[in-house]
C-alpha cells in the first residue's frame, strides 16, 4: 500500500543507479515498483537514456519524486522497435492499473450499430466492445443519445427488428415495435424474407451514405402503390421517407466525400490539455468527445499529443486517416503500432487545406468554446470552494470532496453509497456502492452508515488502490449522529474534515442545517455555497436510489425461480436463454417447456405449476 510505504529518495536514486549497469540501449519498457505493487510503466526508444535522465532528480515534478522515493525495484522489457514498445507500454498501463501513471482518457468503448446478420432476419442493435458478430457496423458514436436517435429512425425507416433470437422465436403475435410502426413483424411472417432482406440492405446503404439512391427508390416504390391505388402502403412509405428526412436534419453533419477519418484538436491552458474528438464515417459527421487531463509540466505538449493518440486508438476502432491541428513529428511510430495491433492502415496527418482545414478550423473554435465554459466554470467552482473553507473554517480549500449516502425500501436491499467531487467536476469512475452486510436492523440509518465508512477506509484490510487517495472533505447526507459515527471511526484520520448536512422538519430544501464539530449552522438560502453543497448531496442520493433500485429489481427478477426446488443457477439460465425473458418462461407451454435441453418431464411440470 503506498500509504504505508516509506519515503526513501536516496534509495530510490541509488536503485536506479544500481539498474543502469544492466540496462540495455534498445526500444522497450520500464517499469518501477514496490515489492510486487507496479508504481510507473514507462516506455523508450532507447532504455538507458530514458532511465538515466531519472538520476536528474531536481528537475523532475513532485509526482515523479514521490514515485522514485516509493521504488525498490526496476525492472526493463526489450522490444524489437518502438512501436513494440509502446503496444507493450499500452497493454501493461491496461493490466496494471499504475498509480503514478497519468490517466489520460477513460476506458469506456464507443457505442456502434449493428446490423446482425446472425439469423435469416436480420436484427438491428446497439453494441459495445469487440465487434465479435457477424454483420454490418456503424460508428462510432459519441453518445448513448445519439446512437439511439439514430436507432429510432433507422427502425421506422426500414423497420427491422430489434429484438433478441430467444424473444423472436416464441412470438405468436406481433409486438408493440409493429403496432407503432418500427418494425414489420418478420416474427410472424407478416413480410417476406426476400422483401425484408431489401429493407435491410437499404439501410445499410443509407448508413454508408447513399442516402439519395435510398430515397430515389422508395420515392419511386410511393408513385407505383398509388398509382395502383394501393394508398395505405403508400402512405407507409411515406412515413418512412419522411423519417429518413429528419435522420439527415437532426443527425448528420453530410460532407460531400464518404470517407472515414477523425478529427482530433488539442490545446493547453491552465496547466491541462484540452481535445476534441469529432467522428466522420461515410461522409456523417456521428458526434464529438471531449477529454481533458492534467499535466503539471511533466511531459512536452507534443508527447502529450502523441501519448493520446496512441492511447485513444489502441482501444477504441481506428478510421483510415486522422486529422489533428498540430504539426508534430515522429507520428510513423504510432501509425505502426496502430497498424500491429488492428491490421489496417491509418494516417495521422495535419491539414493545411482543402474541406478538411475547413472542417479542422470549426472543431479548433469548439475546443476554444469548450476551454472558456471550463475555465468559467472553474473560476466559480474555485471560488465556492473558497467560500467553503471560510464558512466551515476548515484547514484548507478541499480539492477532493467524498458525499456518502444510504438508501433502503422497508429495510430491504441496503444499500451504501460514495460519489466523489475533484477536479471540479463529479468523478463518475470514483463513484463506489456497498452492499451493506450482516445487520440484523436494515433500516438503522446509523449502523447502516457505520459499516460504509469502516468499509471505505479500512486501508488495512482491502489492497484497492482507490482506497489510498484520501479526501480533504467528507461530507454525509445526515444529522449530529451520523457525524459522530464518522469521526468516531476516522479519527485517525487527522487531515480528513467532516460535514453533516440534514434537511428541516418538513424536509424543505433551502432549510438545510449543517453539523460539524461542536458546530451547528444554517447557510443563507440563496448562498452559492449551500447551492453547491445541496447538489453533492442531491448527486449523492440520486446514486443511492438508483443503485438500490436495481438491486431491488434483481432480486426481484431472481425471486421467481428462488423457491423452486431442484432449479439452480444453470437451469435458471437455460429457461431465461430459451424463452429470452422470465415473462416468457411465465407464459410458456407445458410442451414448451420440455423442449428445453436439460429440462425433464418432473422439472418442466414444476416450473409450470409455479406460474399457472
Amino acid at each position: 500500500m503506498i500509504k504505508s510505504l516509506e519515503n526513501n529518495i536516496e534509495n530510490g536514486l541509488d536503485m536506479i543507479k544500481d539498474s543502469l549497469l544492466s540496462c540495455p540501449k534498445t526500444p522497450g519498457v520500464y517499469i518501477f515498483s514496490n515489492k510486487n505493487e507496479v508504481l510507473y510503466i514507462g516506455k523508450a526508444k532507447n532504455l538507458f537514456k530514458r532511465v538515466k535522465s531519472y538520476l536528474g532528480f531536481t528537475s523532475q515534478t513532485r509526482r515523479i519524486k514521490k514515485m522514485i522515493s516509493y521504488a525498490t525495484n526496476l525492472k526493463f522489457i526489450n522490444t524489437h522497435t518502438e512501436s513494440d514498445a509502446l503496444l507493450l507500454e499500452a497493454n501493461l498501463i491496461k493490466k496494471h492499473k499504475p498509480i503514478f501513471n497519468i490517466r489520460l482518457i477513460d476506458d469506456k468503448s464507443f457505442p456502434y450499430i449493428l446490423i446482425s446478420k446472425s439469423n435469416n432476419w436480420s436484427r438491428l442493435q446497439v453494441i459495445r466492445g469487440q465487434k465479435k458478430n457477424k454483420g454490418f457496423y456503424f460508428g462510432p458514436f459519441s453518445s448513448p443519445s445519439a446512437v439511439r436517435n439514430v436507432i429510432s429512425t433507422i427502425e421506422k425507416g426500414f423497420l427491422i427488428r430489434n429484438c433478441n433470437d430467444n424473444f423472436f422465436k416464441n412470438r405468436k403475435r406481433p409486438c408493440m415495435q409493429y403496432q407503432i410502426k418500427r418494425c414489420s413483424a418478420p416474427c410472424v411472417d407478416l413480410i417476406e424474407n426476400r422483401d425484408y432482406e431489401k429493407q435491410t440492405e437499404q439501410a445499410i446503404s443509407f448508413l454508408k451514405g447513399d442516402d439519395k439512391k435510398v430515397k430515389e427508390t422508395l420515392i419511386r416504390m410511393m408513385f407505383n402503390y398509388s398509382k395502383n391505388q394501393n394508398f395505405e402502403e403508400a402512405a407507409k412509405i411515406r412515413d418512412r421517407i419522411k423519417s429518413l428526412s429528419k435522420i439527415n436534419l437532426k443527425n448528420f453533419s453530410v460532407i460531400n466525400e464518404k470517407s472515414n477519418f477523425d478529427i482530433m484538436c488539442f490545446a493547453e491552458s491552465n496547466n491541462s490539455i484540452f481535445v476534441q474528438v469529432f467522428f466522420f464515417r461515410n461522409g456523417k459527421n456521428l458526434g464529438n468527445k471531449e477529454y481533458r487531463f492534467l499535466n503539471s509540466k511533466e511531459k512536452e505538449f507534443d508527447d502529450c499529443i502523441r501519448d493520446f493518440i496512441a492511447t485513444f486508438y489502441f482501444r477504441h476502432e481506428s478510421p483510415s486517416e486522422i486529422i489533428i491541428n498540430k504539426n508534430i513529428s515522429k507520428l510513423g511510430v504510432i501509425e505502426e503500432a496502430i497498424k500491429k495491433l488492428k491490421q489496417k492502415k491509418t494516417t495521422i496527418q495535419f491539414a493545411k487545406k482543402g474541406q478538411k482545414k475547413d472542417l479542422l478550423m470549426i472543431v479548433e473554435k469548439n475546443l476554444e468554446n469548450s476551454i472558456k465554459r471550463y475555465l468559467q466554470s472553474s473560476l466559480q467552482n474555485e471560488k465556492i470552494l473558497k467560500d467553503l473553507k471560510l464558512t466551515f473554517d476548515l484547514k484548507k480549500i478541499p480539492k477532493r470532496i467524498e458525499v456518502f449516502d444510504n438508501s433502503h425500501l422497508n429495510g430491504q436491499n441496503p444499500t451504501g453509497a460514495m460519489i466523489v467531487f475533484e477536479n471540479g467536476k463529479f468523478d463518475k469512475s470514483s463513484y463506489r456502492k456497498f452492499n451493506i452486510k450482516d445487520i440484523e436492523k436494515t433500516n438503522d440509518d446509523y449502523l447502516m452508515m457505520k459499516q460504509v465508512l469502516q468499509r471505505r477506509f479500512n486501508l488495512q484490510k482491502n489492497k484497492n488502490t482507490w482506497k489510498n487517495v484520501l479526501p480533504d472533505l467528507v461530507l454525509i447526507d445526515g444529522g449530529k449522529g451520523h457525524l459522530n459515527i464518522a469521526e468516531d471511526i476516522l479519527k485517525n484520520f487527522k487531515s480528513i474534515e467532516f460535514v453533516a448536512i440534514a434537511k428541516g422538519k418538513n424536509r424543505n430544501k433551502g432549510n438545510e442545517s449543517f453539523f460539524m464539530k461542536n458546530k451547528y449552522f444554517k447557510l443563507k438560502e440563496n448562498s452559492h455555497s449551500l447551492f453547491f453543497l445541496q447538489n453533492l448531496r442531491d448527486e449523492a442520493h440520486r446514486f443511492a436510489i438508483t443503485t438500490q433500485r436495481t438491486k431491488r429489481t434483481k432480486n426481484i427478477y431472481n425471486s421467481a425461480f428462488d423457491d423452486l426446488n431442484g432449479i439452480g443457477g444453470k437451469l435458471k439460465k437455460l429457461l431465461l436463454s430459451h424463452f429470452g425473458s422470465l415473462e416468457g418462461v411465465k407464459t410458456a407451454g407445458l410442451k414448451d417447456l420440455k423442449k428445453v435441453p436439460g429440462i425433464g418431464n418432473i422439472l418442466a411440470k414444476k416450473v409450470y405449476d409455479e406460474f399457472n
